[in-house]
């Protein structure tokens, strides 16, 4: 996208969201890539170079919780989410994030649905956030949805059985054939049936139930942009499109936002 074609887009979405009255923004891997996190796929994703993982990560913990926990201990995790675990360590939010943060607090966004589990929009200060796919800032009880703060990134011991109900703990992010829990689904989807325009940013859009809250929205009447690097499976439904890299098009969609706030003399 030309300089040229990339200020039309962000001054005609800058203009639909100001004309909006709900605005939610959802985010997916593509926001963290400028801050080092690899995406899952694409010529350098986590799943090209180290194979896509199995579909039964969840299963195996409810099977066998202590030796989910012993596996943990001794690092014995497929290679994927080694690399994932060692740039999360070291990740920071990059200007996209902070952006967001800007557009939350002058009230042009009213709240973030992330599939993320990194944790940069906490860290960035985003305060309405949906962590669809969980936080790898704690721990979930999977029979009635506790979490507790997870205390270290790389476990040192198994988590002792749920304070509330006595049922199994695991990480809050969700694992392969894990269903999305069912209060975080309920206020994702509750977001979404309050939006009439939506932000997509940095997802493809595939995975469910995430990826398929932009369409429920749209299929309510909701605007879409899409701001990311690539088409995706949304792109031929949105009402704008971004073609550039969260980090670089958000800063420049909140400083046209500034300018359309400011009276003109």
């Amino acid at each position: 996208m030309s300089p040229t074609d990339l200020a039309t887009s962000v001054d005609a979405a800058a203009r639909l969201i100001a004309s909006s009255e709900y605005v939610i923004a959802m985010t997916g891997a593509g926001i963290s890539v400028e801050s080092g996190i690899p995406p899952f796929r694409g010529p350098d994703g986590l799943w090209t170079r180290h194979s896509t993982p199995s579909g039964n990560g969840y299963q195996s913990f409810l099977e066998d919780p202590s030796g989910w926990w012993r596996r943990e201990m001794e690092r014995a995790v497929e290679p994927w989410v080694a690399e994932l675990r060692q740039s999360v360590r070291n990740a920071r939010p990059n200007p996209g994030h902070d952006a967001l943060v800007e557009m939350e607090r002058a009230g042009w966004v009213r709240s973030l649905i992330t599939q993320n589990i990194d944790g940069l929009h906490t860290d960035a200060g985003t305060q309405n956030i949906v962590e669809i796919h969980g936080s790898r800032r704690f721990l979930r009880c999977v029979e009635c949805e506790n979490r507790t703060p997870r205390p270290d990134l790389f476990a040192r011991k198994p988590a002792p059985p749920c304070a509330i109900c006595g049922g199994p703990v695991k990480y809050d992010s969700v694992l392969f054939g894990e269903p999305i829990p069912p209060k975080v689904l309920a206020s994702a989807r509750a977001e979404t049936d309050r939006a009439d325009c939506v932000m997509v940013i940095g997802s493809s859009s595939t995975v469910r139930p995430a990826g398929g809250l932009p369409r429920i929205a749209h299929a309510n009447g909701a605007t879409l942009i899409e701001i990311n690097i690539s088409d995706t499976r949304l792109t031929s439904d949105c009402d704008v499109v971004i073609r550039a890299a969260a980090a670089t098009a958000l800063p420049d969609l909140l400083a046209e936002l500034r300018k359309l706030s400011t009276p003109q003399t």
